[in-house]
Order: structure tokens, then C-alpha cells, then sequence
């Protein structure tokens, strides 16, 4: 059975595409470079909003996208590939624990859009010291040194996003929904409103 496309969705993954090539542009003028992980904010915030193909979607292109128009992140070694898997990865738990089954009927209050995430950027971490083991020895990069530096590097941009998703997301939704714009388009979970007790 096919679900039936959902135009708005796709509209606000696209916008969460933009915003994923335009902010980390906006912290490089700024002289914030990648330190805050600047990619990762519209597109952790979209993920809670996104059904799951389109988070996916948008987690995977992004980086892609960016390297195209800006050339970050850099083609070789080969950083946008890694991080379209890690960002498609982080966006498509984010989204499918947010509308899980179980979930459905939970208040998204701050508290549990922390508890979803922390492991998924937990998770994300992780999998990029896999992905460096497996691909950056190949272009003669010392993936242990190279994943400790990413990782330390990155630790204001995960306390950043702790700090910003939680407040977002929820404000996300009031506009969205002040708009009738559908959040997700699973069929199997039509009629869970997020961010609604």
C-alpha cells in the first residue's frame, strides 16, 4: 500500500536543506567555523518534525548539497560522504523514535526531546569513529588521531544543540501547526500531534 505523498513536509524538509547549507555559511562569516557543529542545528530540529524518509532525505543531501555549492564539507578526503551517513543516520532516529508507536501519545516536552537526542548524537559519534576507521586509513589519515580531534572539536557543538533543539522544536511546531502544515505522513500514526499532551 502507498502512503500518500505529503507536499508539506516535503516543503519543510527542503527548507531544513537550505537552512542546513545557509547556517554553517552564517558561523563561517562569523568566525565560528565548524566548532558548533553549525550543519547539525536545522537539521537535528527538522528531524523531530520530518517523517522519517524525508529526515533521512534531508540528513543525507545536505552535506552533499554544501559541498557542492560551498565546497564544505571537503570532497578529499572524503568528509561530505562521512557526513551524509552520519547525518542521514541521526536524522532518521531522531524521526523514527519521536514517532514511534510508543511514543505516539507522550508530551514532546524538553526533557524527552533531550532523552532522544543525546543517544542518537551518541550514536552519531560513534558511528563516525567507524567511518573514519574504515575509509581514512585509505587516503594514508590516521583515523584514531583524526576521530579524537573531530570528536573533542565537536564538543561545544553538541552542548549547543542540547541547548537549542529542546527550545526549537517545540516553537517549530506552533508555526508549523498554526499553518495546518502536516508534520510527518505516515499513515500509521495519523493524528499523534507532537508537542501536545
Amino acid at each position: 500500500m502507498h502512503h500518500r505523498i505529503d507536499i508539506s513536509n516535503m516543503l519543510v524538509a527542503v527548507l531544513v536543506t537550505v537552512l542546513g547549507v545557509a547556517v554553517p555559511g552564517l558561523f563561517h562569516l562569523l568566525g565560528l567555523g565548524a566548532v558548533f557543529l553549525p550543519m547539525y542545528l536545522p537539521l537535528a530540529v527538522g528531524a523531530f518534525i520530518l517523517s522519517r524518509r524525508n529526515a533521512l532525505m534531508a540528513g543525507a543531501f545536505t552535506p552533499l548539497i554544501s559541498a557542492l555549492i560551498t565546497g564544505m564539507p571537503p570532497w578529499y578526503p572524503p568528509i561530505a560522504f562521512i557526513m551524509s551517513v552520519q547525518l542521514g543516520f541521526l536524522c532518521l532516529y531522531i524521526s523514527f523514535v519521536t514517532h514511534s508507536r510508543w511514543n505516539r501519545d507522550r508530551h514532546l516536552s524538553s526533557a524527552g526531546i533531550l532523552a532522544i537526542l543525546v543517544p542518537g548524537l551518541l550514536l552519531e559519534r560513534m558511528m563516525l569513529v567507524l567511518l573514519y576507521s574504515a575509509v581514512l586509513p585509505l587516503f594514508g589519515i590516521q583515523a584514531a588521531l583524526f576521530s579524537a580531534y573531530d570528536i573533542i572539536r565537536g564538543l561545544p557543538g553538541i552542548l549547543l544543540l542540547c541547548a537549542v533543539v529542546p527550545f526549537a522544536v517545540p516553537r517549530c511546531i506552533a508555526i508549523l501547526s498554526r499553518y495546518s502544515l502536516r508534520l510527518y505522513e505516515d499513515k500509521e500514526i495519523k493524528g499523534h500531534e507532537i508537542g501536545n499532551p
